[in-house]
């Protein structure tokens, strides 16, 4: 950034990763903001901690506050503002983008007979669904059970026939990647997690993959992959739907210290 600074006189905007950079670099300033990729958290909160200690200036961003939002955890508000919800894929699918999805590659009478069955918008029943791969991964991050995530996709454990969830199945292989037993997971889950509303205990690959499960057969005839719903969920989320985000008034409020405008 300091290099940069030498011939660019606008914003540096920090971001964790790809999929940020290809959702914030229409929406900002292509003048007055370049996109510094950071490649992960880590990497973003390190260089934002170093930049305000070095006293660079012009520097803004976006990260994902995870679970950190449920202990009130915020980093560097001067410089950064967090996502709605606990990542971009998620602050994404908790809006209306998501209706704009399901009416371009749902199927109407797919929907209605899902929810006539179940009792259930598509929307309650992604976040009741993929909240349960939350709750375990807030287990295996609080209690430091390091339990490889890859193990516990949401396309081994979502059916696409029925879009509904094996928890049996799920918690069995939670406890053995965990060395517990699946009582003792479920007892974990139980007391451990908190009450928590909507989507705060999801997250957002999780989120997606349960989605593309069920668009596949149960409310659509699509066979879109994870990258296919994150690209059109990015798409949907019009400037207005930014406008009306936290993230977006943040960002706002960050602008008034910055020598150029974040967007256009």
């Amino acid at each position: 950034i300091r290099m940069m600074s030498a011939s660019f006189s606008g914003v540096h905007f920090l971001v964790e990763g790809d999929d940020d950079s290809r959702f914030w670099k229409p929406r900002v300033s292509s003048t007055s903001v370049t996109i510094v990729n950071c490649e992960g958290k880590p990497n973003l909160l390190g260089a934002s901690a170093l930049i305000q200690r070095l006293g660079i200036s012009a520097v803004a961003g976006v990260y994902d506050p995870d679970f950190e939002r449920l202990f009130g955890v915020t980093h560097h508000p001067n410089i950064l503002t967090p996502t709605d919800h606990n990542d971009l894929e998620l602050t994404l699918i908790a809006s209306d983008a998501l209706n704009s999805l399901l009416h371009e590659f749902g199927d109407p009478d797919l929907i209605a007979d899902f929810e006539r069955t179940h009792g259930i918008s598509v929307a309650h029943h992604l976040e009741a669904t993929s909240r349960q791969f939350g709750q375990l991964r807030y287990l295996s991050g609080t209690l430091r059970h390091q339990v490889d995530f890859d193990r516990l996709s949401p396309y081994r454990f979502v059916s696409a026939d029925t879009w509904t969830l094996d928890r049996p199945a799920l918690i069995s292989e939670y406890a053995i990647l965990s060395g517990l037993t699946g009582p003792d997971v479920e007892t974990l889950v139980q007391t451990h997690c908190p009450q928590a509303p909507n989507w705060c205990l999801s997250q957002g690959h999780d989120t997606v993959r349960v989605l593309a499960q069920g668009l596949r057969r149960r409310i659509g005839r699509k066979q879109m992959s994870e990258q296919d719903v994150a690209r059109v969920l990015r798409i949907a989320f019009s400037l207005e739907l930014l406008q009306q985000s936290v993230m977006y008034r943040s960002l706002r409020s960050l602008e008034a210290t910055l020598p150029a405008p974040l967007f256009s």
